[in-house]
């Protein structure tokens, strides 16, 4: 009894407040979410198959963040070598998040803008800056090239 009245004054946990990222790429198109940043959470080392999820990462409460992503196109999530394609992809809209819910934010061309097949290309400058500062270690060495969404090593010929 008098432990029980002794931890009486210790606040409850607070709530836990998660992010999860869906992959709502049909497993055909084998686009596979190779890296991920909403908020303060990165997805760095978490591969997401399409038609998958992701595991629920840690978070705070917000209102309307954009999200970030990095696609692989035909890169197999199993494989130790890095992926030699990448396609980079912005949130059409921000994503909010109340206290102690979880945040699915489901990754499609729906959702994001970016991917060159469904006609909706980011523009350089947001592509640079998706490339050179979100998923800088991503693209070390490379080159990307927003109208075309294509990823080059840097010396390539015509990669700057």
């Amino acid at each position: 009894m008098a432990l029980a009245t002794a931890c009486a004054g210790f606040p409850d946990r607070a709530p836990m407040t998660s992010v999860v990222l869906d992959n709502e790429y049909a497993p055909d198109t084998s686009l596979v979410v190779y890296d991920a940043y909403w908020l303060n959470v990165s997805f760095a080392g978490q591969p997401v198959p399409p038609g998958s999820s992701s595991v629920p990462e840690s978070t705070v409460p917000t209102s309307g963040n954009t999200a970030y992503t990095v696609l692989a196109p035909g890169w197999d999530p199993t494989s130790t070598t890095p992926p030699r394609a990448l396609v980079v992809l912005q949130s059409r809209s921000g994503f909010g998040l109340a206290l102690g819910d979880t945040l699915h934010i489901p990754v499609d061309d729906d959702t994001f803008e970016g991917n060159c097949a469904a006609g909706s290309p980011l523009t350089q400058d947001q592509a640079d800056f998706l490339t050179q500062i979100v998923f800088a270690a991503d693209f070390a060495g490379l080159a990307y090239d927003a109208a075309n969404c294509t990823t080059t090593q840097r010396g390539d010929a015509g990669a700057p």
